[in-house]
């Protein structure tokens, strides 16, 4: 297989996209249970689709350019998993097959081939959540971008102003799917400093590029009257470094047991072996920094999960394809390669079908629960974080996020707060309202109007319309 990938030609790519069709068979054929991300941009791509407005009718923290493509995925493939995981598939092979052409490109190695790309599919399935059409997946492929204008600023001979500006758009984008990714805004800058002869100019031509898409947005919601909801649910509450922890580092650890082994081998390698030039040394710092700053994001990120490793792809795909190529024996160099595709997929397959009692993917599906039996097909609103109740039902009002809206209903600002809520309940009245926190007696004393149509069973409301029917 090695020798196979080691000739310079592009057709090589479509061996890597039938191997790639092959791994994920199994993770698309066994697609039955659903994570909590993958339901969530279900549920907030239908809700916009209703007609409702991000931020100003829909209460969530989820960055507007991920929310727009979770509508527009929405309205083609409705609720089915098999056609996200498929498009997912597809966008995967494209970040390889770029991933490769930009290593080409730029002379990373000493010879022309499509090998890294391989490497790059490969570690596409280290966990079955890569597979998801995420947020993190969009973002991470207009990181490519950003590297590969990257790429083109360190090489002398070809330094453009728009090469910058390129630079900064890209990131600006990736930020606006994951807004935690700005940080690499910080990284390019001073991976910058470090190998260009940048100025004052181009710093801020960077940094305009990275704001322009945000300034777009800003000027968009200043016209639509919702700067306040865009401000306090995307810009306020993505701010942060507070993380949802959703997989351990024990299962993290098992996971990518087989990349660390391999990274810690190209490292040894490289260091006694590798003989670069000084454009080639530069690319191998660069990729170095540029996994610093993912393993940065990491920590930053609001929400911890396997997918959310896929910024490393592109340096650990670099580094191992280098170990692979420098091994002088090829027999050892063949066993190598499938011993690292058998541990890659071999694990990630055992994780995924709970063959592997180090690694719990518990917190990252959507939780069994009785009212989730109990209640199927209707316009709820549920008061609290159990995202869960609305795999057989959809979203009715404006609050999908109940960490953003339990301040809301607390009626911290007390006469908007109540405004809103009314607002919400006259536009999308909930069949059901799943009020496990008791927050609905206070909103329903104080608008009684509303609280009329609504009758309470144990921890649920129930629209007495509905019952009638």
């Amino acid at each position: 297989m090695l020798r196979f990938f080691r000739v310079n030609d592009p057709y090589r790519l479509l061996g890597v996209l039938g191997l790639m069709v092959i791994v994920s068979l199994p993770f698309l054929i066994n697609h039955e249970v659903i994570t909590l991300q993958e339901l969530k941009d279900m549920v907030l791509g239908e809700a916009l689709n209703d007609g409702k407005s991000m931020y100003a009718q829909v209460v969530d923290d989820t960055p507007w350019l991920a929310s727009q493509f979770a509508k527009w995925i929405e309205l083609i493939f409705g609720r089915s998993l098999i056609s996200r995981h498929v498009l997912a598939l597809l966008i995967l092979f494209f970040q390889a097959a770029f991933f490769s052409f930009v290593l080409i490109r730029n002379k990373a190695y000493n010879e022309n081939n499509y090998f890294p790309a391989l490497i790059f599919g490969v570690l596409c399935f280290f966990s079955f959540d890569l597979l998801s059409l995420s947020d993190e997946l969009w973002a991470s492929t207009f990181l490519l971008f950003a590297l590969n204008n990257l790429f083109k600023e360190i090489e002398f001979r070809v330094q453009r102003d728009e090469i910058i500006l390129n630079l900064g758009v890209y990131l600006g984008i990736a930020s606006m799917f994951v807004f935690s990714y700005s940080i690499f805004l910080i990284g390019a800058y001073v991976i910058l400093l470090s190998y260009t002869r940048i100025d004052l100019r181009k710093s801020l031509l960077l940094l305009f590029g990275f704001l322009f898409p945000h300034s777009l947005l800003v000027m968009f919601y200043y016209f639509k009257g919702g700067l306040s909801e865009l401000g306090g649910f995307f810009y306020g509450a993505n701010f942060t470094i507070n993380s949802t922890v959703l997989i351990s580092w024990q299962s993290l650890f098992w996971l990518g047991l087989t990349v660390l082994i391999y990274f810690f081998f190209s490292m040894v390698m490289l260091s006694r072996e590798a003989r670069f030039t000084r454009y080639q040394s530069q690319l191998l710092q660069v990729m170095l920094i540029w996994l610093l700053i993912a393993l940065l994001n990491v920590f930053i990120a609001r929400e911890r999960t396997p997918h959310s490793f896929i910024t490393f792809l592109p340096s650990v795909a670099y580094f191992i394809s280098h170990y692979l190529l420098l091994i002088r024996r090829k027999w050892i160099a063949e066993a190598m390669l499938w011993i690292f595709i058998i541990g890659i997929i071999g694990i990630s397959f055992a994780a995924k079908e709970k063959k592997m009692t180090g690694i719990d993917y518990t917190n990252m599906y959507v939780e069994n629960s009785d009212q989730k039996t109990a209640i199927k097909d209707k316009r709820i609103l549920v008061l609290s974080n159990n995202i869960g109740l609305y795999e057989n039902n959809k979203m009715a009002s404006y609050f999908l996020n109940w960490n953003l809206s339990v301040k809301i209903f607390e009626l911290h600002d007390y006469f908007k707060d109540l405004v809103w809520i009314n607002e919400s309940f006259q536009k999308d009245p909930p069949d059901i309202i799943v009020d496990e926190k008791n927050k609905m007696k206070e909103i329903f004393s104080r608008l009684p109007l509303t609280g009329k149509h609504y009758q309470r069973n144990g921890v649920l409301y129930e629209r007495k319309k509905v019952i009638q029917e």
